[in-house]
C-alpha cells in the first residue's frame, strides 16, 4: 500500500470520527467514493448538496448496502471534505477496524504466516472462504501470487462490494457472494483452500446436508468436498473437533477415513483477538488415507508485550509424528494424547493390564442448574465453583433458593457426588456429603454420579487430581486461559477402572492420610496461634 494512499485513509477515519459509528466505516467510505464516482461520469461540477445526496442513496440502493448518514446536511458535510483527497483510500484498514467491533476471528500477522506457509506453489485454483477473515493481509497474499486463480467468498453483501472494488482489474480474481456453511454454495473445486469458520458461539448451519450443524463442523466437511483430487484444505477449528464425541466424532472419523490428515497444530492463547477459546490448525489433503506420517505440533506465541495481546510470531514448541492407523487406534486427535505417549506415567497407564472405562459408562454425568433468584432463607442450599475447594464443600458459604423440591428432583446431590467446575482458572474436584437440608449444583458445576457397584467415589477424585488425570482433561478443555468443559465431552474420558476391592484400598488410605494431614494442619495453627499471643503479652 502506498504511503499516501495509508496517509488518506487515515484522514477519513478523521473525517468519520464523530459522525460515523465504526463499524459502519466501510459503509460510508464505500458510498463515498461510488458518489463521486456517479458524478464524474454524469460530467456534473457544481452539484447541489440534495442532488449529492439523491445520487448517494440511489448508489446504496444500487449496491443493496445501508445508508449510515443521518441526513443530507451530514453526508453533504463528509462529502464535501472527502472531495479534497488527492488519493485512495485503503478499504482493508478499515475492514480491520470493523472486524475488531464485531469481533469475528481474523487472521493475526502470526497465523497469517503459517497459512503462507502452506500455499501450495503449484495451486491453480485457489479458494479464500470468508474473505473478511483475511484482513488486513488478503490483497498481500494474491499479490504475492499472480499466477494463481483466486476464489473469495463472502456472505455479506456489504463486504462483495468491498471486495469487488478492492480487486477491480484482477483478472485473477473472482468474488462470489455466498456462505460456505450452504451446500452449494460453488459447482467449482479447488487445489487449495483456506479457511477460518465461524466459532466461539453457538452457530448453527441452516443446511441439514452435514453430520454436524456447528457452523466450523459445516465448514470443515462442505470445504473438503470442494477440494480437487489432491487439493488440500487449511483450516481453523475449536478443540472440540479434536475430541469430542457425538456428530463431531462422526465427522472427525468421516474425514479420517477418506481423506489424508496431514497436519494437526495446538495454536497457542493470543493466536485470536476475539477469542480465548483454544484452536487447532488442520491440513487435509483429498487424497485416499494411508500409513503416511502425520504431523502433530504445538506452537507456542513469541513477542507477546501481555497475555491480552495477539502473538506476533509462532514457534514450535513440540513437534512428533504418528501415523494413521495410530491415530484411529487413539480414536481421536487429542495432541496431549499424542504427546503424553512419550511421557512416562502415560505410557505406564497404555501399556498396564488394568481395565480402562469411559466415565459415561461407569457413571452418570450432568450439569447443575441454573439459579437466579437468591434467598438467604431458602430452603435448598447450592453449591458454586468458589464453593469447591481442594480437599471439601464449603458448606457455610452455600447460597440458598427458596422453591419447592420436587421442581428441582432431577438436579438434588446425593453423597458421594463428585463435583467438578464447569469452566473456571483450575481443575479441582470435591465429594458431596449429605446435609440436613437438600442441595443441589449451579450451572456451572458438573455432577457425576458414580455407579456404586463400579467406581468409588474418592478413587473418581484421586484419578481427576492426579497429573495423569488434569492431562487428560485440560487436552478436552474448549477454552485456553479459562477452562471450559462440557459434560458431554467428559463422558468420552477413559479412565482406569481397576476392582471396588482395589478402589477402597486407595480411598481409604487418602481418607486416612487426609485426616492426619488436617489434623497436623489444625494443631500447627492452634500451637502457632498460642505462642504468637504469649509473645504478644507485654
Amino acid at each position: 500500500m502506498a504511503k499516501e494512499d495509508q496517509k488518506a485513509t487515515f484522514e477519513l477515519v478523521d473525517l468519520f470520527r464523530g459522525y460515523i459509528e465504526i463499524d459502519h466505516y466501510v459503509t460510508a467510505a464505500l458510498l463515498l467514493a461510488d458518489t463521486k464516482e456517479e458524478l464524474d461520469k454524469r460530467e456534473i461540477v457544481d452539484e447541489s448538496d440534495v442532488r449529492s445526496y439523491e445520487t448517494m442513496l440511489s448508489v446504496a440502493d444500487r449496491l443493496g448496502i445501508y445508508n449510515p448518514f443521518k441526513d443530507s446536511l451530514q453526508f453533504s458535510r463528509i462529502f464535501k471534505a472527502y472531495q479534497d483527497f488527492n488519493a485512495v483510500f485503503d478499504l482493508e484498514i478499515l475492514m480491520a477496524a470493523s472486524a475488531r467491533e464485531y469481533r469475528y476471528p481474523t487472521l493475526s500477522s502470526a497465523l497469517f504466516n503459517e497459512y503462507s506457509r502452506h500455499f501450495k506453489l503449484d495451486a491453480d485454483t485457489v479458494l479464500i472462504a470468508e474473505g473478511e477473515k483475511f484482513i488486513p493481509n488478503l490483497k498481500r497474499l494474491i499479490d504475492e501470487y499472480p499466477g494463481c486463480n483466486f476464489t473469495i467468498t463472502t456472505e455479506p453483501r456489504l463486504n462483495f462490494q468491498v471486495f469487488s472494488r478492492m480487486f477491480a482489474g484482477y483478472e485473477n480474481v473472482n468474488i462470489i457472494n455466498a456462505s460456505i456453511y450452504q451446500y452449494g454454495f460453488t459447482n467449482n473445486r479447488y487445489d487449495l483452500i483456506f479457511s477460518v469458520p465461524n466459532f466461539g458461539t453457538r452457530n448453527l448451519a441452516d443446511d441439514e446436508n452435514f453430520m454436524c450443524r456447528d457452523q466450523d463442523a459445516v465448514a470443515l466437511e462442505n470445504l473438503l468436498l470442494h477440494t480437487t483430487a489432491g487439493g488440500e484444505l487449511v483450516i481453523t477449528m475449536p478443540a472440540r473437533i479434536t475430541y469430542a464425541q457425538g456428530k463431531n466424532g462422526e465427522l472427525r472419523r468421516f474425514v479420517q477415513q477418506t481423506y489424508h490428515v496431514k497436519e494437526i497444530a495446538e495454536l497457542p492463547e493470543g493466536t485470536f483477538e476475539s477469542t480465548g477459546i483454544k484452536t487447532y490448525l488442520i491440513n487435509v489433503v483429498n487424497t485416499k488415507p494411508g500409513n503416511d506420517d502425520i504431523i502433530v505440533r504445538r506452537y507456542k506465541a513469541e513477542k507477546r508485550k501481555n497475555k491480552r495481546d495477539t502473538a506476533s510470531e509462532l514457534i514450535i514448541e513440540e513437534e512428533t509424528f504418528v501415523m494413521s492407523d495410530e491415530l484411529e487406534e487413539l480414536g481421536d486427535w487429542n495432541i496431549n494424547k499424542i504427546f503424553s505417549q512419550q511421557d512416562e506415567e502415560w505410557l505406564k497407564f497404555q501399556e498396564s493390564s488394568i481395565r480402562r472405562m469411559a466415565l459415561g459408562d461407569v457413571a452418570e454425568i450432568f450439569r447443575g442448574k441454573s439459579v437466579t433468584k437468591k434467598d438467604p432463607t431458602g430452603n435448598i442450599g447450592v453449591v458454586n465453583i468458589s464453593n469447591i475447594g481442594e480437599y471439601d464443600i464449603d458448606y457455610d458459604g452455600l447460597d440458598h433458593i427458596d422453591e419447592e423440591e420436587r421442581k428441582v428432583t432431577n438436579y438434588l446431590l446425593k453423597k458421594g457426588d463428585v463435583l467438578i467446575p464447569a469452566r473456571g482458572t483450575a481443575i479441582r474436584t470435591a465429594i458431596f456429603q449429605e446435609q440436613s437440608y437438600p442441595c443441589i449444583a449451579s450451572s456451572n458445576v458438573i455432577v457425576i454420579r458414580p455407579e456404586p457397584k463400579m467406581l468409588n467415589s474418592t478413587y473418581l477424585k484421586l484419578f481427576i487430581d492426579s497429573p495423569l488425570g488434569e492431562k487428560m482433561i485440560s487436552g478436552m478443555q474448549q477454552g485456553i486461559a479459562i477452562i471450559n468443559i462440557s459434560y458431554k465431552d467428559l463422558k468420552a474420558l477413559e479412565i482406569p477402572v481397576p476392582s471396588l476391592e482395589e478402589q477402597q484400598k486407595k480411598s481409604d488410605e487418602y481418607t486416612k492420610e487426609l485426616k492426619i494431614y488436617k489434623d497436623t494442619i489444625a494443631a500447627a495453627e492452634k500451637r502457632w496461634s498460642e505462642v504468637v499471643d504469649k509473645l504478644r503479652e507485654f
